[in-house]
Order: C-alpha cells, then structure tokens, then sequence
C-alpha cells in the first residue's frame, strides 16, 4: 500500500494537534512527520511524545526529523548549537568560522546521538535525516571569500591527513570533494547505527542534486547502506535552479529512487513541493501532475511539505495555500 504523508510543524498544543491528525486521517493519509528541533529538544519533548501517541492512536507511521539541527539539516529552525560551541563550526578554507556544526566534531557528534536517543525516545518508527550537507554559502545568506570551501577546521584537517597522508589543501580538489563525501557518510553511518540499535527505521533524504556540494555525487554509496531504510529525494521544481519543469523534474529523480530502492531492497520515497508557490491556476494543476509523477514512476512512499500548504510559515507559504493541499491529498489514490 502506498505510504501517503506530510510534514507536520510549528504546533505543540497536543489538543490543536490532535484535531490536525483527525483530518489528515479523515482525508486519507497514512504517515506524518513530525519536526524535532534543538528547540523541541529542550523544552519539548514530553509535548512531541504524547503528539506522536495520538498519531500512534490514528495509525500514522512516525517519522521524526532534526529540523534544522547544527543548520546541516534542512529546515526553518535556529540552532542554539551553533551558538554555544563555536569550536565545532565549520570552518572555510580561508579560516572564517561559519553557522554551522562541522560533521567531524566530536561535539557535534555527541549531541546529534543525544537528540537521535531522544527520538526514538518520544516515538519515531522512522528517524528521517533531511537534506544533510555541508555549509552552502547561498543558503545561509553570508558572503564568503571566492573559492572558499569548508571545511577546514582541525579535526577536519587531522582526519585528512590520516586519511591521504597530505595536508589538507586550501583548494577544492576531486580529493577534497571525496573526503567531504566519505565523512558525511560515516557521520550518517553512526547515527543511522543508534537509531537501528534502538529499535527505529531510518530514511535519508538527499538533495535532488548528484554533486559533493549538495551532499553526494554517488548515490550508490548510501543506498548500499545495512542501516538504511527508506531512501528518498525532494525534487522541488521551484525550489531549485536547475530544475526543468516540473514534471521532468520529478520523474527524473522518481525514477532514480525507485532504482535504487529496487536494487538495494529499500523503500523509495518522494517529497512534493507545498511551499513558496504562487497561485497561479496552472502552478495548482502542477502539484497535482508532479504527485501524479511521483505515485505513478512507481514510489512506495510519497510525502509533501508541508501540511496546509505551509501556512503557518509566513516566510514560505504558498499564495493560496489551500489550494496546494487539497490539490495534493486530492492527486492521491484512494
């Protein structure tokens, strides 16, 4: 049966969250995410956990994502992280720290095991790892020097020169590019690992780009992971400049999970654009074509973010907002 979705935010009122879940089940879904940030880790577990019940108790699979956490994660959540170790930034190349947490760090590595403890804690069935990448500059609105990279903090240099036994260059080479590569991939290797030994799923959720920049250009090397679990991409046609239209757009990457899935016996999965989108009629036919795409190209799972056309979220919700969801639910077989 296909797993149909949304990604759930911003409410810890468990009665106002709880009418929410009545209605995504009243229209058919079967799976919610609920986000899980540096904030929520603090001040609101016990809120999530009695939230993740009640959608135990209307029979959503639970998936649980680090919203924002170390800002390596996708996400509209502020890491506090960030701000109280700023010994694990990272680092570019000409020495400037940045804001974010640096894969590597020891610090950041013992605080992404206590938040991943903490949700399997509250009730994941699947830990869902969003977008993880390396700091990319445009997204984080800083301006860096041209040709700076990260990252190029101490531990990141160390674990270079174990690895090639050369220091680690000011210039991004193939080399650098698979070291970033390698250790994103033992950094979610590790946690994957606490997740699985706790007794949870884990799903990854990689940019809809096949480059080091974007996180990993062999998708392969994931996919053939023993602790993953469902693998999926989020092809957001407006979201992403190299996109074509939308429906080529996920197609191409419907095509490439469900390949991979396929070979390595995963679950594939697909996330649908319901952000930042305007309300043109023929922009509310496209999400109904691309989630079309998604359940027809063969997807065991197909997810959107995020619920009510991200409302909720001045910042990126669509200008009809309503429009966006029913077209999404509505797009979804019965």
């Amino acid at each position: 049966m296909l797993e149909r979705g949304t990604s759930y935010f911003g409410v810890r009122n468990v009665d106002h969250a709880t009418r929410d879940l009545d209605r995504f089940a009243d229209a058919g879904l079967n799976a919610v995410l609920h986000t899980f940030s540096e904030r929520d880790l603090q001040y609101y577990r016990g809120t999530l956990e009695r939230t993740i019940e009640a959608s135990h108790e209307r029979g959503f699979t639970v998936y649980v994502n680090p919203w924002g956490v170390g800002r390596v994660f996708g996400g509209e959540a502020l890491s506090e992280f960030v701000g109280r170790h700023p010994e694990a930034r990272q680092r570019l190349s000409s020495g400037d720290a940045v804001p974010a947490a640096c894969f590597n760090h020891p610090t950041f590595r013992r605080f992404v095991q206590e938040w991943t403890e903490a949700a399997v804690g509250i009730g994941a069935d699947v830990v869902f790892w969003d977008e993880p990448h390396w700091f990319i500059s445009e997204w984080a609105d800083v301006d860096v020097p041209e040709g700076a990279w990260a990252c190029h903090c101490d531990h990141c240099q160390r674990a270079y020169e174990r690895r090639y036994d050369e220091p680690l260059p000011d210039e991004r080479t193939d080399r650098t590019d698979e070291f970033r590569e390698e250790s994103l991939l033992e950094f979610l290797e590790e946690t994957m690992a606490v997740v699985r030994d706790a007794g949870a799923r884990n799903a990854v959720c990689l940019l809809p780009r096949q480059d080091a920049a974007h996180g990993l250009s062999d998708w392969d090397t994931l996919a053939a992971s023993d602790h993953l679990d469902v693998f999926a991409t989020d092809p957001y046609w407006d979201a992403f400049e190299h996109a074509t239209d939308a429906t080529s757009f996920v197609a191409e990457y419907t095509d490439r999970v469900v390949a991979l899935a396929d070979q390595y016996d995963l679950q594939s999965q697909i996330w649908i654009q319901g952000f930042r989108l305007d309300d043109d009629p023929e922009t509310i036919r496209t999400v109904e074509k691309a989630t079309k795409t998604a359940v027809e190209g063969g997807v065991d799972s197909v997810f959107t973010w995020g619920y009510d056309g991200c409302a909720s979220i001045s910042s990126i919700a669509c200008d009809d907002p309503e429009a966006v969801w029913n077209t999404y639910l509505d797009a979804l077989p019965d």
